[in-house]
């Protein structure tokens, strides 16, 4: 079963660098404060850090920030705690191909979205959230730097958190190194 697997991974991931050769992506000067939509990519694995994604999201909407937040669900059901959450949408193991890559409409929407924005916390590397994220035309991409192969990460910025990985600090170090770049006056 193992090596069945292996072998869906593997074309999964040949099927993504196929797919990402389509991919135009605008680079432009980033300015937190011209942000209006954010997507976030969440890996509810640990579904404990769900306190801190409702403050980012309080945060960003006091801002006159809109978000949507696509969430992987690894179990089969979602839990109770984030259900009715209008501005969640969940992914689950049926709403992948046989090469795991999303291809449910939430998803396609997601990757369609005009976002901003697209924070992504998968310190996991759940391998359909990274498909949305290197599918994603958004122009700028942040992520934890958690691989051996920083280069090939498909975003704009990395944030290194300490081990073991904590949302909290994350988010706080996103938001921050986020508005620095925005400012003219820390900007290179």
């Amino acid at each position: 079963m193992e090596l069945y697997n292996n072998l869906r991974s593997k074309a999964g991931r040949y099927m993504l660098q196929r797919r990402l050769s389509a991919v135009r992506r605008l680079h432009q000067d980033f300015n937190l404060e011209k942000v209006k939509k954010i997507g976030i990519l969440w890996d509810a694995t640990y579904e404990n850090d769900f306190q801190h994604l409702a403050a980012l999201n309080r945060q960003l909407s006091d801002m006159g920030k809109s978000v949507e937040m696509m969430v992987w669900i690894p179990g089969k059901i979602v839990p109770d705690r984030l259900t009715g959450i209008t501005y969640m949408k969940f992914l689950r193991k049926t709403d992948l191909n046989w090469a795991f890559i999303p291809v449910s409409e939430d998803a396609k929407k997601f990757i369609a979205g005009n976002f901003d924005l697209l924070i992504d916390i998968n310190p996991s590397s759940v391998f359909p959230l990274s498909c949305l994220v290197a599918l994603s035309a958004t122009p700028m991409k942040v992520g934890p730097d958690v691989t051996e192969e920083p280069e090939k990460a498909p975003y704009d910025m990395m944030i290194r958190t300490p081990k073991p990985f904590s949302i909290a600090v994350f988010l706080e170090q996103t938001m921050l190194y986020l508005s620095m770049i925005s400012s003219p006056e820390t900007r290179a």
